[in-house]
């Protein structure tokens, strides 16, 4: 009962957010973070149910959509048993699915375009060249040939895909904390300061 409530009030202030919070710089901030760990989460998810020894076996499939909370859309669209080949597509490459992976990334990228740049620079900032790299990475994964692999007994392909998910998210994050959070100057230590006092 407590954890129901908990989840309407973060619902409740999930929506207050997304419909009366303004568009500013603070905005896109909240929403490349929610972006960067919805990925982690979905990709860490997939992997520790799929390519870390599991089973692709219905239950666990269904078990899957329905922490995704893509179930109801799995059911809308395929009108069929749940399948590895489909639930990879649905949870991994539909850029449509708001849960998915591919949705995630190509919205962190979005965010990190709208970021403030100086007027100078020509070229791609690193936190652009990342987000354009996962994006890009994500678009060429192929769900039914994964399935394929998966199925025949090869977990890797489907592993390197999450796996690269999970370590290029935090470095995009890490690239943006450095370049628009972090403002501090190069440590140094007591003894240092003293010196050059005296």
């Amino acid at each position: 009962e407590r954890i129901d409530g908990l989840l309407r009030n973060l619902s409740a202030l999930t929506g207050l957010m997304q419909e009366n919070m303004t568009r500013t710089q603070a905005w896109q901030f909240l929403q490349l973070g929610r972006r960067i760990e919805r990925g982690v989460q979905t990709a860490g998810l997939i992997r520790a149910m799929l390519a870390e020894g599991g089973a692709a076996e219905h239950a666990t499939l269904e078990a899957l959509l329905e922490v995704a909370d893509s179930i109801m859309t799995y059911r809308t669209r395929y009108l069929a048993r749940v399948q590895l080949a489909p639930v990879l597509d649905l949870l991994v490459t539909d850029e449509a699915n708001p849960r998915s992976v591919a949705h995630q990334l190509v919205h962190c990228a979005g965010h990190v375009d709208q970021l403030p740049r100086d007027a100078y620079e020509i070229n791609p900032s690193p936190e652009q060249e990342l987000a354009t790299t996962v994006v890009r990475t994500i678009r060429q994964v192929d769900s039914p040939q994964l399935a394929r692999a998966y199925l025949s007994g090869d977990v890797r392909p489907l592993e390197e895909v999450l796996r690269g998910i999970e370590t290029t998210l935090p470095k995009l994050s890490d690239a943006v904390s450095h370049r628009y959070l972090i403002h501090a100057g190069p440590t140094r230590r007591l003894a240092e300061i003293g010196t050059a006092g005296g």
